[in-house]
This record gives structure tokens, sequence and C-alpha cells, in this order.
């Protein structure tokens, strides 16, 4: 990481290497290093290497993962310590189920973190639909909300950390689809993709949860979706129909994208972490 003083150099490798950009000043991991830089007055100059097998702008993390990354490698290397956490890198940063508070005084950000249940599952399918920056898709979210949504919006996001809280799978289903204005907001102005409004979204979700009890959202800023659903009931009517509910419900929603004309690139099988980012290897 170390370089002569001012020297801002990033080398990428991996699969979607050609998809990430070099530039310093756009970076996700040269900002968060700038950002330590100025806080400790270190030394600024650095070398970033930097293996991208996450596809970028597809909403599953990437500039958080790689901001992450770059501040833990920092810490090893100065000694230092941030004090702040932003919202998008935390579940990079920590693991598990995070409650972020932004206090108006205090500097730093007192962050409640939970350990998923054991028993919830989430297919993650990328489609390949074509998205802007997540900075983008934030400018798209609507700066004042209604009353009626503000209240909804507390009572989802109450029940959800609740649920977490007592490691309830059912009630974590059951209220992680609901999205008063964010997905909604986004979907219609098309960033998940052509045809996909916000009654395409909330009929899609409608029906993975009758028929299937799997729960979906978008994952990050999207366009990838994030499919819930407790993996002993998966067993359970995989062993009665050999069939299991994650697979029915990932076969309806590339169903979905393929009559609109997407594809799914990407799929795969995983569970919420408990464990963040850590360093697997020191020079």
């Amino acid at each position: 990481m170390n370089a002569p003083p001012n020297t801002h150099i990033i080398h990428v490798t991996g699969t979607y290497a050609e998809q990430v950009t070099t530039d310093p000043s756009l970076h996700a991991a040269a900002k968060a290093l700038d950002a330590v830089h100025q806080q400790f007055e270190k030394p600024e100059g650095y070398v970033l290497r930097l293996k991208v097998n996450i596809p970028p702008r597809k909403g599953l993390g990437l500039s958080g993962a790689e901001a992450v990354g770059a501040v833990l490698c920092a810490r090893k290397l100065f000694k230092a310590e941030p004090s702040h956490h932003m919202d998008n890198v935390a579940a990079s940063a920590l693991g598990g189920f995070n409650i972020i508070p932004q206090p108006a005084e205090k500097e730093s950000a007192e962050i409640a973190t939970m350990i998923p249940p054991r028993d919830l599952g989430v297919a993650v399918l990328v489609p390949n639909v074509q998205k802007s920056s997540t900075e983008a898709a934030r400018e798209i979210l609507p700066s004042v909300v209604s009353r009626q949504q503000y209240v909804e919006s507390m009572s989802h996001v109450s029940r959800i950390s609740a649920a977490f809280a007592m490691g309830d799978v059912k009630t974590i289903l059951a209220t992680l689809p609901l999205d008063a204005v964010i997905e909604s907001a986004r979907a219609d102005a098309g960033l998940y993709g052509k045809g996909i409004d916000a009654y395409f979204l909330t009929e899609e979700k409608k029906v993975l949860f009758k028929k299937f009890h799997v729960a979906e959202t978008i994952s990050g800023a999207g366009p990838s979706r994030a499919l819930w659903f407790s993996i002993s009931e998966d067993r359970k009517m995989r062993r009665k129909n050999g069939v299991g509910v994650i697979e029915s419900a990932i076969d309806f929603v590339s169903s979905r994208l393929k009559s609109l004309g997407y594809e799914v690139q990407l799929s795969f099988l995983t569970r919420p972490s408990a464990k963040g980012a850590k360093i697997i290897r020191s020079p």
C-alpha cells in the first residue's frame, strides 16, 4: 500500500477488472483511504491492488467492500482506527444485521450488530440490467415523504429489527418485502430495468410470499434481487416434492425477467454472515 507522497496508483485484476475505474478520485477504496489520511495525517501516497470478483453496479456492495478492505489495511499499517462507519459499508465491515444511528452531535455512531438467525437463507439473482452509479440511484429518492409513508417505514423497520433480535425468521420474511418509499421510487424511475415499475415489483413480491413463502428485496441500490427464505422450510419442501421453495422462486423471478427481455447472469445461494471483514494475510 505504501508509495511516494502524493502518488495514488490502483491495480485491478479479477473477473470484472475491466468494468472498474482506476481513477483515484472516483474509486471507493481510494476515497476511503483519502479520508483516513486526512483524519490521521498519514502519508498521502499509496498503491492499491484489488481483485474484483463482485459485479459492479449491481447492488451487491462492491464499493462498500472495497472501501472497508482499504480502511482495514490502513488500520493495520498505520495503527489508525477511523471513527466513522457509513451505512453502506457497515455490512462489509461488521457482518450481521446492523442498526446504524446518525447522531446529530456525536462524531461517531454506536452501531448495534445482531447475529442473523441460522435458518435464514438468501438467493441473490444478478440480471443483465445496466445501472449507473449508486450515487445516481440515491439522487432518485424523494427528499420529503408523507406522514403515512414515514409511519409505515418506521413500523416496518421496528418490526424487522425486533425480529432479528429474537431470531424470528417468520416475521423477518413477512416484513422484509415491505418498502413504502425506496424501491418504489427507484422502480418507477426505471432503475431496475425497463418495464419493472413499482406495480410490477409489488405484484412479484406478493406472489413470491403467498406461493413460496419467499421474501423479495432489491439488493442494495439494485438491480439485483435478494430472495430470502427459511432454510428448514426449503429442506422440508425438497424432501416432500423434490423441489425446494427457493428453486421455484428463482424460476419464477427468472421467467418474469425473461418476459421483459432480461436474463439472470449470475445467481448464488448463501446466508447472512455473522462475521465482518478481516485481514487474511499480512505482508
